[in-house]
């Protein structure tokens, strides 16, 4: 559908006819789109990434890229309905609508991309993201796999195994979820994501000094660990440990990462019902 489209002047991108590909200078724009990506210029990177497409209709490389462009988008539209400020109402009803609509656009092109190249594991791995995105654990599991089949073309296999632990968590096979979040975190001991999602399932078959294991080196740097979710659940774990003092300083340290966010909203409650239960046992 997207070649086709690529091909007859669609998505804003030239009429092709019957050119040969021009297969180094659509490198070249993909090449440029990656920096201006990573310099957060989206709007510029998507240009460069048309062009890329209509020097090589069959470029899944600039294909991909062009669906990561709209999962910056709707990234940033969840950051400003939920961790920027804690919006309610039709703002928010908007901004998340927009953000659906853009990774359900991102996974048109992620689609395409596996199928002009069957063995691109990163595009496979793009498609379980938006799977999870949208809670669907057997899209994400079936996606996940296919990433895993094709290592070649997979660029990180944790994030790969962290999305398919997630999805198999969700979906209470918790066995599973444990062999595949055990292998992300031992191929990348500091993975963030993944220590969170492995203390998660601690949580949740109610092992507690497993799951303090896990969270915590995840707290001490915000920088290192940018999940402010880890920090609500190591406040949920150290409560439950009856360590109130570990607690509080889990707790604090997720209102303070973003004191805005709905996130840092629940953690303040939790702060207050901690210093309530403290008041009445005085």
């Amino acid at each position: 559908m997207f070649l086709a489209l690529a091909c007859v002047g669609g998505w804003g991108l030239p009429a092709c006819g019957g050119t040969a590909r021009e297969v180094q200078k659509s490198k070249k724009r993909v090449d440029l789109a990656k920096d201006l990506l990573s310099h957060e210029q989206d709007a510029a990177a998507e240009t460069e990434l048309k062009k890329a497409i209509a020097y090589d209709p069959r470029n899944e490389e600039a294909i991909n890229l062009l669906g990561l462009v709209y999962v910056f988008r709707a990234h940033r539209n969840v950051l400003l309905v939920e961790y920027e400020d804690c919006l309610q109402g039709s703002v928010a009803d908007g901004l998340r609508t927009e953000a659906e609509e853009q990774m359900r656009t991102a996974e048109r092109y992620f689609s395409e991309a596996t199928k002009l190249a069957p063995d691109f594991g990163e595009a496979w791995q793009n498609r379980a993201a938006v799977a999870v995105f949208f809670h669907d654990w057997d899209k994400a599991i079936a996606h996940a796999k296919r990433a895993l089949g094709q290592l070649a073309r997979l660029n990180r296999e944790s994030m790969a195994r962290a999305n398919l632990g997630w999805a198999y968590f969700h979906k209470q096979e918790h066995a599973r979820a444990a062999a595949e979040l055990l292998q992300a975190t031992q191929r990348d001991p500091g993975f963030c994501l993944g220590n969170y999602r492995m203390a998660a399932l601690h949580f949740e078959l109610k092992e507690l000094d497993q799951a303090a294991s896990r969270v915590a080196p995840l707290i001490d740097d915000p920088k290192k660990c940018p999940v402010q979710e880890a920090r609500y659940l190591a406040g949920q774990v150290y409560i439950r440990l009856h360590d109130s003092a570990a607690a509080e300083r889990a707790l604090r340290s997720c209102v303070e990462m973003a004191p805005k966010s709905c996130q840092a909203k629940r953690c303040a409650r939790t702060l207050q019902e901690i210093a309530g239960q403290a008041g009445r046992l005085e």
